[in-house]
C-alpha cells in the first residue's frame, strides 16, 4: 500500500476534520482570497508563518491557534528544526506536521528540544494519524468543533505547560535581568542592566535577520588582532543551533569591542537608540558581559532551564520583544524571579485596537496618541496596522522607507513621565520601522548615512527631518496648549489625535510611592480646574478625562481600564460616571474582571488572582457636546468568563452568552446595571428593581448604635471598658450553631481605632463583611443574631433596630440566610465578584426588608431559622454512634436551607421564574464564579429526560427531583404552549450528536407544532445525522429576520436561535449553565420577539 504524501494527509485533515468550515488561511493567500479586514488583523501573522513555512493557519477570533505545515524528509533532526522554528511564533498552540505517510499532532506550549536525543525523550507527539483513515479515526478530538468550543481544553491532557516562547522568553529575561543585578547593576545601575539587554535583544534581532553580517563586525575590529582574533573564533556548536549568529556572543568576551559595536550601532542607527552614558562604561565591567554571554549561549543554571539558544528574533512576533521592557519598567524591587508578567498581553493590545483602528478609521490616515505609553506595545501594535492596511491597499507590496517614515512621523504620538520608558517606546517602535523593510535595504540605508530617526521630543530641540519629536516624557497632564515650543503647543494640546489608545495607571498610588503621589495631585488639579470630577483618586477616571480633552470631535478611545470607574460608589465616582456618560457616546465594555488573571499575573507568586486589579476595555467617541444624543445609544457589554479555552490560548475569545445590549440613557439613570449586567441581565435587573420597592434595612435600624467592631493596631490604647469583653476570633465567627466559650480570647490592649460600646452587648444581628469561601457553599453570607455580651474586630458589622422585637430580627437572619440575599449582594455590591469579596456596611442597609403580614409565614420562617440557629448535630464517630454521618449532616442543612428559601421567597411574594433566577443565580452562576473552569456549571447537561423526544406531559414536573434538561423544558414549554392552546402544543426533541463516542460539545432541542395530545413521529435517523442537517439547513437560511447563523460561527457563537413558522431551533452549548430554567425563559423571549419580527416583516410585503 502507498504511503499517503503529506500534501494528502493535510488536505484530508482540512476536510475531515472541519478546519476548512472554519477560518483556515493559507499562508500564501492572495489579495483575492482575503478581505482588507482579515489582513489588517493577520496579515502579520501569514507572512510570519510563510516565513517558517508553514501551509495554512487556523484562526479563533483572529488569533493563530494551529498551524499546519510539511516536512520534506522523514529524518527526526529535521522535525525537530521545524518544530523549534514555529515553536517561536510564540502564539499558536498545535503544531500538524505532516510528512510522507505520517500526520502528527505536537503542543507547541512545550519547550523546544535542544537536541535529537531531547527531542526523542521528551518530545512525543500527542496523536499520530499514519495514513487519512486514521485521520479521522486517531485526530477527531482535534476536530474543529472541539477546538472552536473549546472542549478539547477542559481535557487535563491537553493542558498547556505554560512553556510559550512568548513566556518563556519573559522568564529567561527576567532571570537575566536579576542576574545582572546582582552582580551590582543595582539601584540607580539598574537602568544599565535593562540597557544592556535591550541592546541585546536588538543585536541579536539584526543578527537573525542578516542585517549584522560579519563584514560590519570586521569593520569594527579593523586592525585590532584581539578583535578579529575573537570574530575568527570557531562557533560554540554545542550550545547553540547551528544556524545561529554568534558575532555578537563572541564580541561579549571583550568589553572594549562591545562597547566599540554599542558606538558604531549608535552612530549608524541614532542615539535614541543607543544614548551615550559614560557613567554606563564605567559601571558595567567585564564579569556583567561574561554573565551576559553564559546565558545567550547556553544554561548556566542547571535548576533553570533557558532557551536563549533557541529563540530565532526574525521568527519571534515584534510585538512581544517590544513588550518585554514593560515587564522590567513594572517590575518590584523585591528583586523574586518568580514574579509574574506584569506587560499588557499583546492579544489584549490586538483586541482592543481593533475596536477603533478599523479599515474605516484608518482610511482617514488618523493620529493616533498614546497618553502614557509606557514601554510602547498599543503604539506599536497601531503601526503595526496602519502598514498592513497600506501595504493591502499597495497590492500587498512593501512601503517605501519614506512612507514608513510618515506613517511613524505623522500618525503616531505618545507622552509617558517615566524617561527610560519612553527610551524603550522608541526602541520598540525601531524594531517595528524595520521589520518591514528587507535586510539589504537596511544595509543600503546604513551605507548613505540615513539613520533612524529621532523620535523622543528634546527641549529647544531640532525640528528638521530627521528629529520627529513625537513622543514627549512628561506628565500627560501637563497643559501643553501653554508650552512656548510650537512642537508641544501644536502636537499636544486639547484635540490633538484623532484616536487615543492606551493602558493608563489604575487605582491610586501607595503611601509611600511619593512621586506617584505628586504625579496623582496635577493630575487631579487639572481636572478640579475644569470641573471634571474624580472619585477615590482613581486614575483610571483622571486619565479618561485627560484622553477626551486630547481628543478631536467625533475622535475614538480604545483604553484599559479600573473596573473601579463603574462600580466604585463615592459619590463623586457617581458624578464621574454622570458627568463622563453625558459627554461621550459609550459603543463597547467588556469587564474581564472574572478573567484577570489570565491577562495580568500577580507580583507574589503565593497570592491569588484577587490580588490583582480588575480591569475592563472601553471604547468611546467624543461627539460635538451640541450634538450630542446618547437616548438611543446600545451599549454593548460584555463579561469575559474563565473558560478553559481562554485559560489555554490566554487570548480574548468572548460567548454572545455574556454580551448584553443595553441603553446607554438606562446606565446613566441607573449606574448599578454595571453590576447587575456583570453577571445576569434585563430579567435580574427587573427583579432586583421590584425588590428594592421594599423599605430597606436602613430604615429599621439604629445608626447610633450600628458601626463596626474595633480596628486591631497599635496606634492607641484601648479603653478601659474593652478589657471586660471577650474577643471572638473571626475563624470562629459562624453562620449556625451556638458559640463554645473556648472560642473567646483577651480583647487587645491596642487598637488602631476604637468601636461604640453599644455594638458589644445587647440583642444585635452581625454580619461578617467578607463573604465565605471556605464553608458548605463558596460564597456564603456570615451572619448571627446575638446577645450574649462578646467584642469583635471591624471585619463585623453590626446592626441594631429601632424596634426591638425579637421576631423581627430573627425575620432579617433568615432574610440574610436566604437565597435571595445571597443574590442580591452577588449582583449589586460592588466588591462581591469583582476585588476582595465583600459587602459594606452601607451596602447590607440597603437589603430589602418585608415583614409578612401573614401570621401563619412569620411563624414559618422563625421556626426553621431556631433550627438552624441550634443546629449542632453530632457527628458519627465511635465515641458517639448515635452521631450523624456528615452525609446526612448536609441533608439536613440543605433541606432546611431550601424550606427557608421558600418561606423568604414567599415573603416577598416571587413568582416561580423569579424564584428561579434567584435559584439559578446562587446555584450555577455564584459557583461558576468560584470554580470557573472546574465548575458543574460547565459540565455536560445530565441525560434527562432519558427519551430523546415527547411531550409537555412527559417531563417530570417534581422541581426539586429534576434534572438534566428537564427543567428547561418544562419552563420554555409552560410559556410557548400557551400560544397554540386549546388545540395545539409543541412537542420537542433533544439532539446529542456524537463522533466515534465523543460527545460534541453542541446540544441542540427543536420545539416542533403539532395538534394537541398527539404523540410526535418517532425519528429514525442518527442524532449525528439530524445534526448534520440541522447544520446544513441553518446554512442554507437567507439573510433576514430568522437570525440566520452562519454554520462556521456556531461552535465560537454557541448559541443558535431559529424560528420558522411550524419550528423553534435552539442550539447551545452543552454546558448546564446555558440550560437552566432562567436561560428558557430567556430564550422563549427571544424567540418570540422573532416571530413578532417575522410577521411584521411578511404583513409589510
Amino acid at each position: 500500500m502507498t504511503a499517503n504524501s503529506a500534501y494528502e494527509l493535510l488536505e484530508y485533515a482540512y476536510n475531515k476534520l472541519d478546519f476548512s468550515q472554519g477560518d483556515l488561511v493559507s499562508s500564501k493567500a492572495s489579495l483575492s482570497e482575503i478581505t482588507l479586514e482579515e489582513w489588517i488583523e493577520k496579515g502579520d501573522w501569514l507572512e510570519l508563518a510563510q516565513q517558517v513555512e508553514a501551509e495554512k493557519v487556523f484562526f479563533i477570533n483572529n488569533n493563530p491557534v494551529i498551524i499546519f505545515a510539511k516536512c520534506d524528509t522523514q529524518e527526526d533532526e529535521k522535525v525537530r528544526q521545524i518544530f523549534n522554528k514555529i515553536w517561536c511564533m510564540a502564539r499558536p498552540s498545535y503544531l500538524f506536521l505532516a510528512k510522507e505517510g505520517e500526520l502528527a499532532i505536537y503542543d507547541l506550549t512545550k519547550p523546544p528540544a535542544r537536541s535529537i536525543e531531547d527531542w526523542k525523550k521528551n518530545n512525543r507527539p500527542l496523536e499520530v494519524a499514519q495514513n487519512i483513515l486514521e485521520v479521522t479515526s486517531k485526530l477527531y478530538q482535534y476536530r474543529r468543533e472541539q477546538i472552536e468550543s473549546g472542549k478539547l481544553f477542559e481535557d487535563e491532557r491537553f493542558e498547556t505547560s505554560n512553556q510559550r516562547a512568548d513566556q518563556s522568553l519573559i522568564k529567561d529575561l527576567k532571570t537575566v535581568r536579576l542576574a545582572l543585578i546582582r552582580e551590582g547593576l543595582s539601584e540607580n545601575k539598574r537602568k544599565y542592566a535593562h540597557a544592556l539587554i535591550g541592546r541585546s535583544i536588538f543585536i541579536r534581532y539584526l543578527e537573525d535577520r542578516g542585517i549584522l553580517t560579519q563584514e560590519y563586525f570586521e569593520a569594527i575590529a579593523q586592525n585590532n588582532a584581539t578583535w578579529k582574533a575573537l570574530l575568527n573564533a570557531p562557533d560554540d556548536q554545542l550550545n547553540m543551533e547551528t544556524e545561529a549568529k554568534q558575532h555578537y556572543i563572541k564580541i561579549l568576551s571583550d568589553k572594549s569591542f562591545t562597547y566599540a559595536l554599542f558606538n558604531r550601532l549608535s552612530q549608524d542607527f541614532n542615539g535614541d537608540m543607543f544614548p551615550s552614558d559614560e557613567q554606563e562604561a564605567e559601571s558595567v565591567e567585564q564579569r556583567h558581559l561574561s554573565l551576559l554571554q553564559e546565558f545567550l549561549q547556553g544554561d548556566i543554571d542547571p535548576q533553570k532551564k533557558l532557551f536563549f539558544w533557541a529563540y530565532k528574533f526574525d521568527i519571534i512576533p515584534i510585538s512581544l520583544i517590544s513588550s518585554i521592557y514593560e515587564e522590567f519598567y513594572h517590575e518590584s524591587n523585591t528583586e523574586n524571579i518568580d514574579n509574574g508578567t506584569h506587560y499588557t498581553p499583546s492579544s489584549l493590545v490586538e483586541f482592543v485596537l481593533s475596536k477603533v483602528l478599523t479599515s474605516d478609521c484608518l482610511t482617514t490616515h488618523p493620529r493616533i496618541l498614546d497618553p502614557c505609553c509606557g514601554s510602547g506595545i498599543f503604539l506599536v501594535e497601531a503601526f503595526r496596522r496602519i502598514v498592513r492596511h497600506r501595504v493591502y491597499q499597495n497590492q500587498r507590496q512593501r512601503l517605501s522607507w519614506q512612507e514608513l517614515r510618515e506613517i511613524l512621523k505623522n500618525q503616531i504620538a505618545g507622552i509617558e513621565i517615566n524617561s527610560e520608558a519612553i527610551r524603550i517606546t522608541a526602541f520598540s517602535l525601531y524594531l517595528a520601522l524595520l521589520n518591514y523593510q528587507e535586510p539589504p535595504d537596511i544595509l543600503l540605508q546604513i551605507k548613505q548615512g540615513q539613520k533612524l530617526p529621532f523620535l523622543i521630543y528634546q527641549a529647544n530641540g531640532l525640528s528638521e527631518d530627521n528629529h520627529f519629536n513625537n513622543l514627549v516624557c512628561d506628565n500627560a497632564f501637563q497643559e501643553f496648549s501653554n508650552s512656548e515650543d510650537v512642537i508641544l503647543s501644536r502636537n499636544f494640546s486639547s484635540q490633538c489625535a484623532d484616536v487615543v489608545v492606551g493602558n493608563p495607571p489604575w487605582g491610586s498610588p501607595k503611601t509611600k510611592d511619593k512621586k506617584g503621589t505628586k504625579d496623582l495631585n496635577i493630575a487631579l488639579q487639572w481636572c478640579q480646574e475644569r470641573d471634571y470630577p474624580v472619585g477615590d483618586k482613581e486614575r483610571s477616571q483622571a486619565f479618561i478625562w485627560r484622553v477626551f480633552d486630547f481628543l478631536k470631535d467625533n475622535g475614538w478611545s480604545a483604553l484599559v481600564v479600573s473596573t473601579g470607574i463603574f462600580f466604585k460608589t463615592h459619590d463623586k465616582s457617581k458624578e464621574f460616571r454622570q458627568k463622563w456618560l453625558n459627554s461621550v457616546l459609550l459603543k463597547e465594555v467588556v469587564n474581564f474582571a472574572h478573567v484577570r488573571d489570565i491577562f495580568f499575573k500577580s507580583g507574589n507568586k503565593n497570592q491569588s488572582s484577587a490580588s490583582i486589579s480588575p480591569f475592563a476595555s472601553i471604547i468611546f467617541q467624543k461627539v460635538n457636546q451640541t450634538e450630542l444624543t446618547f437616548k438611543d445609544q446600545v451599549v454593548t457589554y460584555w463579561s469575559a468568563k474563565k473558560t478553559a479555552m481562554i485559560k489555554n490560548v490566554q487570548a480574548v475569545i468572548l460567548s454572545v452568552m455574556d454580551r448584553r445590549g443595553i441603553r446607554q440613557s438606562e446606565l446613566f439613570y441607573n449606574d448599578s446595571l454595571w453590576k447587575i449586567y456583570y453577571w445576569g441581565n434585563h430579567q435580574d435587573a427587573g427583579l432586583i428593581q421590584g425588590i428594592t420597592l421594599a423599605p430597606a434595612l436602613k430604615e429599621l435600624h439604629d445608626p447610633n448604635n450600628s458601626g463596626q467592631g474595633f480596628t486591631t493596631g497599635s496606634a492607641y490604647s484601648a479603653p478601659q471598658w474593652l478589657s471586660k469583653y471577650q474577643n471572638l476570633p473571626i475563624p470562629k465567627f459562624q453562620r449556625y450553631s451556638s458559640i463554645q466559650k473556648d472560642w473567646f480570647t483577651s480583647s487587645p490592649k491596642k487598637v488602631h481605632r476604637i468601636a461604640n460600646e453599644s455594638l458589644f452587648y445587647g440583642e444585635r444581628l452581625l454580619i461578617k463583611h467578607g463573604i465565605s469561601q471556605a464553608s458548605r457553599k463558596k460564597g456564603e453570607i456570615i451572619a448571627r443574631l446575638e446577645s450574649e455580651n462578646f467584642s469583635f474586630t471591624n471585619s463585623v458589622n453590626c446592626i441594631k433596630l429601632h424596634d426591638a422585637e425579637e421576631w423581627k430580627y430573627k425575620i432579617i437572619l433568615g432574610t440574610l440566610w436566604s437565597s435571595l440575599s445571597r443574590y442580591y449582594f452577588f449582583l449589586t455590591s460592588s466588591k462581591w465578584g469583582i476585588w476582595h469579596d465583600g459587602i459594606y456596611k452601607d451596602e447590607y442597609l440597603s437589603l430589602p426588608i418585608i415583614f409578612p403580614k401573614d401570621q401563619g409565614i412569620r411563624e414559618k420562617v422563625i421556626d426553621i431559622v431556631e433550627q438552624l440557629q441550634n443546629c449542632n448535630p453530632i457527628k458519627y464517630s465511635i465515641e458517639h454512634p448515635e452521631g450523624k454521618t456528615p452525609e446526612k449532616i448536609e441533608a439536613q442543612l440543605t433541606e432546611l436551607e431550601y424550606q427557608l428559601d421558600e418561606a423568604i421567597f414567599d415573603v416577598y411574594d416571587l413568582t416561580i421564574a423569579e424564584r428561579d433566577l434567584i435559584r439559578d443565580m446562587c446555584d450555577v452562576g455564584i459557583e461558576f464564579y468560584y470554580n470557573h473552569i472546574n465548575s458543574k456549571a460547565v459540565k455536560p447537561v445530565e441525560s434527562y429526560p432519558q427519551q430523546n423526544q415527547g411531550l409537555l406531559n412527559d417531563i417530570n414536573k417534581n422541581r426539586q427531583t429534576q434534572k438534566g434538561l428537564e427543567g428547561y423544558l418544562q419552563a420554555f414549554l409552560d410559556i410557548w404552549n400557551r400560544e397554540l392552546e386549546p388545540d395545539g402544543e409543541f412537542s420537542w426533541q433533544i439532539i446529542r450528536p456524537q463522533f466515534q463516542g465523543l460527545e460534541n460539545p453542541m446540544l441542540a432541542v427543536i420545539f416542533s407544532t403539532q395538534e394537541y395530545g398527539e404523540k410526535p413521529q418517532p425519528v429514525s435517523q442518527s442524532e449525528q445525522k439530524q445534526w448534520i442537517e440541522i447544520i446544513d439547513q441553518l446554512a442554507r437560511q437567507e439573510n433576514g429576520l430568522l437570525v440566520p447563523y452562519n454554520s462556521h460561527q456556531i461552535y465560537l457563537d454557541g448559541l443558535v436561535r431559529s424560528v420558522s413558522d411550524t419550528e423553534i431551533i435552539i442550539i447551545k452549548r452543552n454546558e448546564r449553565r446555558f440550560w437552566t430554567r432562567s436561560m428558557a425563559r430567556e430564550d422563549a423571549e427571544a424567540t418570540m420577539l422573532q416571530i413578532i419580527n417575522l410577521q411584521e416583516s411578511q404583513e409589510m410585503i
